[in-house]
């Protein structure tokens, strides 16, 4: 469980991070099961050849969606962790579903930039577990504090730009004001609202990352923009990755797992199939 000012803090702010969830016996577990999940996901190969691109940002990464299903018993339990889910509930309502579930190797940094942008009054977001140590130096996760908020968002949109070279303000990239770094260690949980702009400003290859993500529900009576957008959001997780409610998860995901499953089953979501319109 999170306080009523951490809570406030997501709110106004856009990300919470929650320092030591996991003990390092855990993330030692989950680490070596992430490795050789990898590298059975690469038939065995070794990582893929980092090629630096004209900024400075490598072009080889390996992002992995769906994810867990590669090693049930190390990774199904974090889709029913009370440390994860209670947290998701606190920010997200009562009544969300799960989206996806992933991991990555970064092979370099990424520029300025936000995930989904849901409508007013309506968001998804993430929780990411990152295995590395990572600092300023290290490529960590750096956010615009506030930037999830529209008028915020919309004038950096507008005077910056894409934020990736010199722009308006004069400025390069990673020497924008307001950036937040998030000083990461493993066993920290970093919680995200989708809308909230962030980077990763160095190009250290190797960062490793597991991460869940939930969307807010709704129906068509109770918003009918929120619930199109929803299945929007949805159908386009299916169209780039198809299957997300493995057989397995669905007979071996625990029951708050299941329950958050079940949600997005209701309106189809899940199985590989796209949502039909009501």
């Amino acid at each position: 469980m999170i306080t009523e000012d951490e809570v406030l803090h997501f709110q106004t702010l856009g990300f919470l991070q929650c320092r030591q969830l996991f003990s390092p016996d855990e993330i030692q577990a989950l680490s070596e099961a992430f490795d050789a999940a990898m590298e059975r996901q690469r038939g065995g190969k070794p990582e893929p050849v980092l090629n630096q691109d004209e900024h400075g940002y490598s072009t080889a990464s390996q992002d992995e969606i769906p994810f867990f299903d590669t090693d049930p018993d190390a990774f199904y339990p974090l889709l029913d962790d009370a440390r994860i889910l209670d947290v998701f509930e606190q920010l997200m309502g009562s009544d969300y579903i799960m989206a996806a579930h992933s991991a990555v190797i970064y092979g370099g940094g990424t520029p300025w930039h936000h995930d989904t942008v849901a409508p007013e009054g309506f968001f998804s977001m993430r929780a990411a577990l990152y295995l590395d140590p990572l600092g300023p130096e290290d490529g960590c996760l750096t956010v615009i504090p506030g930037s999830h908020f529209k008028e915020f968002r919309d004038a950096l949109v507008n005077t910056v730009g894409n934020f990736q070279h010199s722009n308006q303000l004069g400025i390069n990239a990673s020497e924008l004001p307001g950036q937040y770094p998030l000083v990461n260690q493993p066993g920290d949980v970093i919680f995200m609202n989708h809308k909230l702009y962030h980077a990763s400003l160095k190009p250290r290859p190797g960062r490793r990352i597991l991460r869940v993500t939930c969307v807010q529900n709704t129906t068509p009576e109770k918003n009918r923009e929120h619930y199109d957008w929803l299945v929007q959001y949805l159908n386009g997780i299916t169209e780039g990755h198809g299957i997300i409610y493995s057989d397995g998860l669905l007979a071996n995901g625990g029951p708050r797992c299941q329950e958050l499953m079940a949600r997005g089953l209701k309106i189809g979501f899940g199985t590989g199939n796209l949502i039909p319109s009501p």
